[in-house]
């Protein structure tokens, strides 16, 4: 009787959190012939938000990571006109955490780093000129605000969390794929020593981005047709 063949390791770089990478990895496990491993390439460090910082009765806020609700469950703790105001969430499980806190959101973005560009689209159409917007961020984050601010919108983004590189990570070995789901990881793997070539596979068109002028590091480099899990699934399956 033959020995069932081997199930192709994938590398997943992220999401950071271990309660999120659960559902990349339960997709994985999904895909025939592949197993994952989660080894996050970035750790996400939480900053409080002053509410001083932060001005009267925001028109809207906008969520666009579930690593900034706990900064922002802090502040509406202390600024009732922050949680009575509308919000806005990118994806369906953040829209789901804020369901969870007692918020329903007003408007749910796609997921994955193209996200912010549709909800600022979304907001624009919302709002008003001058009206403001409240953006509980990452400290690398800047393109909702700019879009915004193109829009004619006053934006608040105090920084709700920080992304710290992850630059002493030992990769595992027999690996034939690394998922990147952030620009940030990618720029680590290629700082790592001895960073196997595998095939890697990006969330979104800003992770793309950032492989792509490395491509002869890699053995090839896909882009999911959406930032979801199954997205991920079904580009395994395929392969």
């Amino acid at each position: 009787m033959s020995a069932a063949p081997e199930r192709k390791r994938l590398l997943l770089t992220g999401p950071a959190s271990e309660r999120a990478a659960k559902r990349w990895m339960d997709a994985v496990y999904t895909a025939p012939g592949w197993t994952p491993l989660h080894l996050p390439l970035v750790r996400i460090v939480g900053r409080a938000i002053d509410p001083r910082h932060v001005r009267d009765a925001p028109s809207l806020v906008a969520v666009t990571s579930q690593n900034a609700l706990p900064a922002l469950k802090r502040l509406w703790d202390q600024r009732e006109d922050v949680k009575d105001a509308p919000h806005a969430a990118v994806g369906v499980a953040t829209a789901r955490a804020l369901r969870a806190m007692g918020i329903e959101p007003a408007l749910v973005g796609e997921p994955g780093d193209e996200g912010a560009v549709q909800l600022a689209k979304a907001i624009a159409e919302r709002t008003q000129d001058e009206e403001t917007i409240l953006w509980p961020r990452g400290d690398r984050a800047t393109e909702l605000r700019e879009r915004l601010v193109a829009a004619g919108r006053q934006v608040d983004a105090p920084v709700a969390y920080r992304t710290e590189d992850v630059e002493d990570s030992v990769l595992p070995g027999r690996l034939a794929a690394a998922f990147f789901a952030s620009p940030s990881a990618v720029g680590v793997w290629l700082r790592t020593a001895d960073a196997p070539r595998v095939m890697a596979i990006a969330i979104g068109q800003t992770t793309h981005a950032e492989l792509a002028p490395e491509y002869a590091r890699f053995t090839r480099i896909v882009r999911l047709a959406q930032a979801t899990p199954g997205a991920l699934a079904d580009a395994l399956s395929e392969l």
